[in-house]
């Protein structure tokens, strides 16, 4: 079981937000892991950030007072998030009325917990009068939401929401200490690791902005995000944070990948790295995740999708760290394919590797084509026929045999493939891509 204060999921990305059904099958999943949070904070619900001031047209607010008895029903913690930091004017009385009868109104819908907002907007010249500013909304928002004591969950997202952010320094940041002195006790403070999307976080880091804070922080872990690139999905396992972390922090929020579907290995992960003995690896917690995920890719006929043609997938589409190691040695095998040295019996060989790897990426996609998940198909369709692809570029391209024309493949890539391939000095040598797990 967990022993996380709050484990769980941030529907917290850029992009089209999920639907009742897909949150539906979510709180299923999250209580079947252990997991008792989720962050409704979708950035492009209208009324959660642009629109922030009005409240939910009728339609809009059954849905949301549906969602959250959903995830009542499931034992999930549902916490309403507001973004109203583009431009809330903090001296404007209407401002002010605007934001308490917005949370007052999410309320009424039978919303327990909250979340105040303000990543991902510009800097005032005056940072520690910014973090006034916003401790001020907050504790407007306490006091509307529970005007004889705080209820409820509060959480606050900074506008120097990783170490990245804060100015000079997290130690040093006139921003998170006057956030520390002021914002009260029981308002939970998200942190985002030492980037906005961290690789590591390390327990030296995390005890600084404590310090700073005066407070343990909640994680709102970008770890599997992928909102930021339309070409990558993030299959890895939850890696890069020690296990003595979790002593020192409030809790762990994954914002994962857009796709819902894609999610399994990376949440599965969390929750197993949440309850982990001193033994946790990550390899083995991906492992684990891929089992428990095997049975979404069984279509009752053909070749069976094996644990390895699953961990295959994941460590080529892994984590924005790095690829996973079969991933590395197929990136290694193009390479040497393509570079021109070696013999014809070399390049035979390499091209039937690369052929074998091909055939085992179109096992899975042919599986999940038979089968009845038609939403996992959906979202891994693009990245395993993207992958697939060039993989049969390089072997036609190299060996000149095949049942493609080279010449076919020159329809790939728009000028965002295109400006990806500009200012790189050195290509990344193959110990770059080697994961930290």
């Amino acid at each position: 079981m967990n022993a996380m204060p709050m484990l769980g999921v941030i529907e917290g990305f850029y992009g089209r937000p999920w639907t009742p059904a897909q949150r539906a099958r979510l709180f299923e999943r999250m209580a079947a892991w252990g997991m008792d949070t989720y962050l409704y904070a979708p950035k492009d619900d209208r009324w959660h950030r642009q629109r922030w001031r009005e409240p939910y047209p009728p339609a809009e607010a059954a849905a949301l007072e549906a969602l959250a008895t959903d995830a009542r029903r499931h034992g999930i913690r549902f916490v309403y998030a507001l973004a109203p930091g583009l431009n809330l004017d903090w001296a404007d009385e209407g401002d002010r009325r605007a934001l308490a009868e917005k949370f007052a109104s999410v309320q009424r819908l039978g919303v327990p917990h909250f979340s105040l907002l303000f990543d991902d907007i510009p800097y005032a010249a005056d940072r520690a009068a910014q973090a006034r500013e916003q401790v001020a909304a907050a504790h407007h928002v306490l006091d509307t939401l529970w005007p004889e004591g705080q209820a409820g969950l509060l959480l606050f997202c900074p506008t120097e929401y990783c170490g990245d952010r804060a100015q000079p320094s997290v130690a040093a940041s006139p921003y998170l200490r006057a956030l520390g002195e002021e914002l009260r006790p029981g308002v939970e403070v998200l942190w985002t690791g030492p980037a906005v999307v961290s690789t590591e976080i390390s327990v030296q880091s995390v005890l600084e902005v404590n310090a700073a804070l005066r407070r343990q922080v909640l994680i709102w872990d970008n770890l599997h995000a992928n909102d930021f690139t339309l070409h990558r999905v993030n299959l890895g396992p939850y890696a890069g944070r020690p296990l003595e972390l979790r002593g020192h922090v409030a809790g762990l929020l994954s914002n994962p990948n857009n796709q819902l579907e894609t999610n399994t290995p990376g949440l599965f992960s969390l929750a197993d790295y949440a309850c982990g003995g001193p033994d946790w690896t990550a390899p083995a917690s991906l492992d684990r995740a891929l089992q428990a995920w095997l049975p979404d890719f069984s279509a009752g006929s053909g070749a069976a999708v094996t644990l390895e043609d699953l961990r295959l997938v994941a460590h080529m589409l892994y984590l924005p760290g790095g690829l996973g190691p079969l991933a590395v040695r197929v990136l290694d095998a193009a390479r040497h394919l393509t570079d021109g040295t070696g013999g014809e019996d070399r390049r035979a060989e390499l091209a039937a590797e690369l052929g074998m790897v091909r055939r085992r990426l179109l096992r899975v996609l042919r599986a999940l084509e038979a089968g009845p998940n038609r939403d996992l198909l959906f979202d891994l369709h693009p990245y395993l026929v993207d992958v697939a692809e060039e993989v049969q570029r390089l072997i036609v391209g190299a060996t000149q045999r095949g049942e493609d024309d080279p010449e076919t493949f020159r329809y790939r890539g728009s000028l965002a493939d295109r400006l990806m391939a500009l200012g790189w000095v050195d290509p990344p040598g193959p110990g770059a891509d080697t994961p930290q797990i």
